[in-house]
């Protein structure tokens, strides 16, 4: 089951048709990852009810970082990204809201401005979310994890980097007899 998981991510590299996704590798001299290593592909943030894929839209989860290079898509692209996700890995992966993402801003980082430990090789640029600006008609908000701040003039046919979220499911409590 991890395998496909961590094969998702590969699948959306080549989402954006630039080219084939080459067979992946540790780039260190680290041992195999194991089975849980693998299966660390998310973070879940169950304070805020949410669960993050660790690596960008374009990359790959090889237990110990993400390899590869994440890919600039335009927010129709990001969507497909959405969609290809929840075929893949099921469940609701979505673009995350402005106020997500900038939760995983760490302004006391150097660029890029996330925790690189949980996030790493996060590119130093912005990334889509999937709020409108309201007070410009057709535009979107992004988050720079290079500033750490919101820009809200983002065109939809403008390039942006891509990180996925969905909605933990809430434990059920089992009450005693």
């Amino acid at each position: 089951m991890s395998s496909l998981k961590v094969r998702l991510v590969g699948l959306l590299a080549g989402l954006s048709l630039a080219g084939p996704v080459v067979a992946q590798t540790a780039q260190t001299a680290q041992t195999e990852p194991t089975a849980i290593q693998l299966k660390q592909f998310t973070i879940r943030d169950r304070e805020a009810g949410l669960e993050w894929l660790r690596c960008s839209v374009g990359q790959v989860w090889n237990g110990f970082t993400c390899i590869g290079n994440p890919r600039m898509l335009s927010l129709d692209e990001a969507m497909q990204a959405v969609v290809l996700a929840n075929k893949e890995l099921g469940g609701n992966w979505r673009l995350p809201s402005v106020d997500e993402l900038k939760s995983l801003v760490c302004m006391d980082c150097e660029p890029p401005k996330i925790d690189r430990r949980l996030y790493p090789n996060t590119a130093a640029a912005p990334y889509w979310s999937a709020t409108k600006n309201r007070w410009s008609v057709g535009r979107y908000w992004t988050v720079n994890f290079y500033t750490g701040y919101t820009f809200g003039r983002n065109a939809p046919n403008m390039a942006r980097y891509v990180r996925l979220v969905k909605d933990l499911t809430p434990v059920r409590k089992v009450s005693p007899p």
